[in-house]
């Protein structure tokens, strides 16, 4: 199989109602800190002493939260190849090499919540991570081996396409699977 089949990339966007709703509410609050900040410099402030020092610190961490969640919640890139799935969201990343994982499957459409309610309480194989983003409920399950290469983990990845990440992994799988049998096989076959 072509190498060059197996590279599949993947950009996962929130949904542009999610961009705008956090872009509005971080416009929202870093108006109104710098409307107080500059009325507060130019003449008579609006809020002085402990009151002041409240309401700064209020609207400059939920400006600072807001961020926060823009920069690390609103899109990933998924990037496979003959080496795996590589994961970037954020300041977070992860590799899951090729030769670790043991079976990829699309998850069931939900949101992340119900999601993550529905773990705490599923007795047995339970997703240990979620790369998420906000408002994509559907994507892939992939169990791997664990750093111990007993233990099969399971993740959860975020996906526009879902199916077609699908696709790409068990391929990527299936074309490992068989460079390893040759590769077992010539080595079994020299004295």
């Amino acid at each position: 199989m072509n190498v060059q089949r197996l590279n599949y990339f993947q950009q996962v966007k929130a949904s542009g109602r999610a961009i705008a709703f956090l872009g509005l509410l971080l416009g929202l609050t870093a108006g109104v800190f710098t409307g107080v900040g500059l009325k507060h410099l130019i003449g008579d402030p609006l809020v002085s002493g402990l009151e002041s020092l409240l309401f700064y610190g209020a609207f400059g961490g939920s400006s600072l939260i807001t961020l926060f969640v823009m920069l690390n919640y609103l899109m990933m890139s998924l990037r496979v190849s003959g080496e795996g799935i590589a994961i970037q969201r954020g300041m977070k990343s992860a590799m899951l090499d090729v030769d670790v994982i043991v079976a990829v499957r699309v998850a069931e459409t939900r949101s992340r919540m119900s999601r993550a309610a529905s773990e705490a309480t599923k007795p047995g194989k339970q997703v240990s991570q979620m790369w998420s983003v906000m408002g994509i409920g559907s994507g892939v399950e992939i169990d791997f081996l664990g750093s111990d290469k007993q233990e099969v983990q399971t993740w959860f990845i975020s996906s526009n396409d879902p199916s077609n990440l699908c696709e790409k992994l068990q391929s990527v799988i299936s074309h490992f699977q068989g460079d390893k049998e040759s590769t077992d096989r010539s080595i079994s076959v020299q004295p």
